[in-house]
């Protein structure tokens, strides 16, 4: 029995349309919960088909030919694979082939029909018989392996080692169990096992995998011989037909209608407002899909109207919309925060707001219920100074799906007021049989004769008509395999020439790729050679350029580079270093050192005492051209003596201070000592 509140696709393919045509067929689809279809889709793809039932998850998928789907029977299987686990596949129309019509069932069980049936109608009915129960369910046994462990040779009466010898072969079956079990689970193969216990282990055991032969084959080989056998065979698919179980479904339930707010996110907020703007939910969760939120809001109702309260709308909410069917509100603007709050407080009474996420959904969808309430007023308006007897909300709800008032109320009216077609049989009264009626029914039985002699001379044609038709088959596929044998060279010339243009316009890219690429470097080559003309003519100085001043980094260019007495040494990093590594500036006898960040005060101090000045590189109108730095010469010129002046200035005063202090001493020595 199918519970209430799970939900039904019905599916018809479109006229003109085949599942064995080169072409994708198109289905028209209904999706239906509790007898109440909650939307309808006028034409979809099998691949859309297939998404919108991996995201509902329905019991049943409903048809009332499940060939219309599938083009034949091997195919099922495939198409059965596709489906969520949960979902059946029911054709309502019988086994075949003893099927009975559609609108024969729908008449059988009161659903109203009348004329012929559409595609729509049809998907309806087969979503409403299978939530009745009606129809039949395909049990599909996918492709299987048979494992059996078993033991490889006899116990015989054996002797005082005989106990030993059957524990270790039934702990060996054991082990190989387990094993080839472990083999399926890390391959991610559902298996079914029954094994026959020991004391000592298994003594067999079977193992069903849900996987074809050649999957298992490559996880689990097979083996004859020794202790024990490992047989590996395949189990034949099967598909059946199981009838459902019926259940009646009341057929007057009228569907709720909703408008619905979004916030999608990690978070994601989700508002129903009614036609009347009350908020019938809202909530908010945690990694909720596309698919999480169609199943809750479906639990609730149908929205036609799906809002969000940022523009450009989201992927997200475009995609939602187009698997509910319904129609979508934009905002002219990014609605502020400040309105959004407002709005809080304004529902705050009726219900609770957890978190920004359900403000924003319940912003959605008030703006729009305020942007379609002149259009709702109207109709109540309509129907109230008319005395019309329709639903107001289903009305409403088609108007806003694209439909004019006066249509949908039409529409509604006629379905109210339609009746259901029920088959009777008249009871007749046996006429008796006198000799004109016997004379009747002969000369009608002869007429019969003569007719079934005539059409089965016409059955004789037809089949004469079938073998010539047949042998022109025949004579037209040998035109056909010639004419395919001299096109053959032409397609394949066609083919090079088109692999051969989309290499020409991948060589045309390259070539585009490289010419910039020259004119880069042909920049950067101008760029260099003014700097060394510059340089030549004595107006710039080249210095070497060290990445960092720390002992490793010294090391490492020393190593590829190598530093020469009277260089200038540029550091474009020169933190981190300290006196140690300023002794190995000095050990080298470098000239000078150029820094592009602030240098440690001891490095310098170090550096300084040695008579080797610290510059600043904006002193110096320092130059960069890839891994090649310049100064200006006359600046370091001016600044280097500078340095040294001070230096000497320095080492002077630093000398007379060291004469004055010798002759103090020699003063104190003069007047401590003997007179």
């Amino acid at each position: 029995m199918v519970d209430d509140h799970e939900f039904i696709i019905g599916f018809d393919i479109l006229p003109s349309h085949s599942p064995r045509s080169r072409t994708s067929p198109k289905f028209a689809c209904v999706v239906m919960r509790n007898g109440v279809v909650l939307t309808e889709h006028e034409e979809l793809s099998r691949r859309a088909l297939l998404k919108l039932v991996r995201e509902i998850e329905p019991t049943y998928l409903a048809t009332d030919n499940i060939f219309e789907i599938v083009p034949d029977t091997k195919a099922v299987f495939g198409l059965v694979d596709k489906l969520p686990a949960t979902t059946r596949l029911v054709q309502v129309t019988g086994i075949p082939p003893h099927q009975v019509s559609l609108k024969t069932l729908a008449r059988r069980y009161r659903l109203g029909v009348r004329g012929k049936i559409g595609p729509l109608e049809a998907a309806r009915i087969s979503a409403r018989l299978a939530s009745m129960g009606v129809g039949y369910l395909l049990e599909c046994f996918g492709e299987q392996t048979e494992i059996k462990v078993t033991r490889g040779r006899k116990m015989g009466r054996g002797g005082q080692s005989a106990n030993r010898y059957r524990r270790k072969l039934h702990s060996e079956i054991q082990q190989m169990t387990r094993h080839i079990e472990g083999q399926l689970r890390e391959a991610g193969i559902e298996y079914d096992l029954d094994v026959r216990t020991s004391d000592f282990g298994y003594a067999s055991s079977r193992i069903v995998a849900y996987a074809p032969l050649p999957v298992i084959s490559g996880l689990v080989e097979s083996k004859r011989g020794g202790d024990f056998n490992v047989l590996v065979s395949p189990v034949r698919k099967r598909a059946e037909f199981l009838p459902l179980e019926p259940n009646a479904v009341a057929t007057d339930i009228q569907p709720r209608y909703f408008i619905m707010g979004i916030d999608p996110g990690t978070t994601a907020g989700v508002c129903l407002l009614t036609f009347e703007g009350r908020v019938h939910l809202l909530m908010s969760k945690k990694g909720l899909t596309r698919a999480d939120i169609i199943r809750e809001v479906y639990e609730h109702g149908v929205p036609v109207l799906i809002a969000t309260d940022t523009t450009p709308v989201p992927h997200f909410v475009k995609k939602l919309a187009s698997t509910l069917n319904a129609e979508l509100f934009i905002p002219n603007r990014p609605i502020p925060v400040s309105d959004k709050q407002e709005l809080a407080r304004e529902f705050s009474s009726d219900v609770r707001i957890g978190n920004s996420h359900e403000r924003d959904a319940l912003t959605a969808a008030v703006y729009a219920y305020r942007s379609i309430l002149p259009k709702l007023q109207q109709i109540d308006h309509k129907i109230r100074e008319e005395q019309i007897s329709v639903d107001r909300n289903q009305v409403k709800a088609l108007v806003l799906k694209g439909m004019p008032m006066a249509e949908a109320i039409a529409e509604l009216t006629h379905v109210d007021s339609e009746t259901v077609e029920i088959a009777t049989r008249e009871e007749t009264e046996e006429e008796p049989i006198t000799k004109e009626r016997l004379d009747a029914l002969r000369e009608k039985l002869s007429h019969l004769e003569a007719e079934n002699e005539l059409l089965s001379e016409k059955i004789e044609d037809l089949k004469r008509l079938i073998e010539y038709l047949r042998f022109r088959e025949s004579e037209l596929s040998y035109s056909l395999e010639i004419v395919s044998r001299e096109n053959y060279w032409r397609v394949k010339r066609d083919r090079e020439v088109v692999k051969k243009q989309s290499e020409l316009r991948k060589a045309h890219r390259e070539i585009r790729a490289l010419h910039k690429r020259v004119k880069e470097l042909s920049s950067r080559l101008e760029l260099l050679r003014g700097v060394k003309r510059r340089e030549m003519r004595g107006d710039m100085i080249a210095i070497k350029t060290i990445p960092h001043f720390t002992r490793e980094s010294i090391e490492e260019y020393l190593k590829k580079v190598g530093l020469r007495e009277g260089d200038i040494v540029l550091f474009e990093d020169a933190s981190g270093g300290g006196p140690q590594t300023a002794g190995m500036l000095i050990e080298r006898g470098i000239r000078a050192v150029i820094v592009d960040t602030p240098l440690s005060h001891l490095a310098e101090e170090e550096l300084v005492r040695a008579t080797i000045p610290v510059i600043e590189a904006q002193k110096v109108e320092l130059r960069r051209v890839d891994e090649f730095a310049f100064i200006d010469r006359k600046k370091f010129e001016r600044l280097f003596q500078g340095f040294m002046r001070e230096a000497r200035e320095k080492a002077r005063q630093q000398g007379e201070e060291a004469l004055i202090e010798l002759v103090e001493q020699y003063r104190r020595r003069s007047m401590n000592g003997p007179a």
